[in-house]
């Protein structure tokens, strides 16, 4: 096997321990927390929202923590982008997606407002402890509108559950943990070895193979309810992972260690990520599904997008 194909090979590894790891976290915790009595409401509305952005956090997290700030912050915009480019527009194509209006009411001005404010707090080049702090504060807010609206959906999904006994709760959580951890370290290893070989930057490492690793979740849940008839879940999963990318990810890695921002990113990476998250609201508000020729439209930004940052010169 060559070095290019095992490094792809370990990153699909990693891509897999990320994605396996956060289901096991996020089900044995929801176990656990109720085996101490912790509110069933809260378990299910804080782990079912934070649930889907674990991959990205892992590997954001370690990665600002090991220096690769490069590969934490074009982790984050990179997904916001393939979120809505690829997973919508692919799920999309392969049934028209239903625009949720109820997500106009809070939602997605919240999510307009965190990628304006990321854009904002990003031109100095850095995305620092302050700025952390007010996203932590927007994330406390969406977390209780979260708990304010969501009563009926959140008992669903913990009556829904298998019940475990508290050992093999633990036993899921550390287990899931466990994996998440060691599909965020060989991911980010991967990621930076290829971008060694290839002799490209690890930011557009982030900015595409990373970002659509740790989006791989998304992309099969979204793709499994539209193919199931619940495309209202498919935008729901997006807004809702992109606004936690923002919010619970760069708050709390930026508090911990400060985000450089390469100032490339405010020509280019930040006006699709805004562009997209615009075009998305307008179909929002003006149409009653997202059909195929807007998810051909959405993929052929994306495609664009990944071919712009490749053939730029920010190598």
């Amino acid at each position: 096997m060559t070095p290019l194909l095992m490094q792809i090979a370990l990153l699909a590894g990693g891509a897999a321990f990320l994605t396996v790891g956060a289901n096991y976290f996020v089900d044995g915790a929801s176990k656990l927390a109720r085996k101490l009595n912790v509110s069933q409401l809260f378990i299910g509305i804080t782990l079912v929202a934070l649930g889907t952005s674990l991959p990205e956090f892992f590997v954001s997290f370690l990665a600002a923590i090991k220096g690769k700030t490069d590969i934490s912050i074009g982790n984050i915009v990179g997904s916001n982008i393939c979120n809505i480019g690829l997973i919508l527009g692919t799920a999309s194509l392969a049934r028209p997606v239903l625009c949720v209006k109820s997500l106009l009411k809070f939602e997605y001005p919240l999510l307009l407002i965190s990628s304006f404010l990321l854009y904002i707090f990003s031109i100095n080049l850095l995305v620092g402890r302050t700025e952390g702090f007010i996203f932590l504060v927007l994330l406390a807010i969406f977390l209780w509108h979260l708990f304010k609206t969501s009563r009926k959906l959140a008992y669903k999904i913990e009556d829904a559950k298998p019940q475990y006994s508290t050992v093999l709760a633990f036993l899921l959580t550390t287990g899931g943990l466990g994996a998440l951890i060691l599909g965020s370290e060989i991911f980010i290893k991967a990621a930076v070895n290829m971008a060694r070989y290839l002799g490209i930057s690890e930011l557009i490492i982030g900015l595409s193979l990373v970002a659509l690793g740790t989006s791989l979740p998304e992309l099969a849940s979204t793709v499994a309810a539209v193919l199931q008839g619940k495309e209202d879940i498919a935008t729901g999963n997006v807004v809702g992972s992109n606004i936690l990318n923002i919010l619970f990810i760069i708050g709390i890695t930026s508090i911990v260690k400060p985000i450089p921002v390469d100032k490339n990113m405010l020509k280019i990476d930040f006006p699709f990520m805004i562009g997209l998250t615009i075009f998305l609201f307008l179909l929002l508000r003006f149409r009653s599904r997202i059909s195929r020729l807007y998810g051909l439209l959405l993929l052929t930004v994306y495609i664009i997008y990944i071919a712009l940052i490749y053939t730029q010169g920010r190598f």
